[in-house]
């Protein structure tokens, strides 16, 4: 079940083996939790492009085959919300940006992209 802006859906209860599906027309963060299992929860992350990654062990990641531009990019985390930076692609070169994420029980994480 979700009740999240971009898209709201309540599954049901349903045999095993037995599938539903749900299609996310609209970008965001979809919260989805579980009516039996409290400790059963998931975000889905709907991208309004198909750039999107996750870092790796040390907060770095890219995005490959962007073409030159000047782009918005958003990182998010679950625990300390959206950042927002600009980065401009140009052609045959890295482009860089860094996201310092603060958070209040383990200190910043500082996340750094490379295309």
């Amino acid at each position: 079940m979700s009740l999240s802006k971009p898209q709201s859906f309540d599954l049901g209860n349903y045999p095993k083996d037995q599938t539903r599906t749900v299609t996310f027309p609209k970008p965001g963060i979809v919260f989805v939790n579980c009516h039996l299992h409290p400790n059963m929860t998931a975000a889905i992350v709907v991208t309004p492009n198909h750039w999107s990654t996750k870092p790796d062990a040390n907060g770095q990641f890219q995005l490959p085959d962007v073409p030159p531009g000047k782009y918005k990019i958003t990182a998010w985390h679950r625990a300390a919300g959206f950042f927002h930076e600009t980065v401009t692609v140009n052609e045959g070169r890295a482009s860089n940006v860094t996201f310092t994420i603060p958070l209040p029980a383990d200190g910043p994480i500082q996340t750094t992209a490379r295309r």
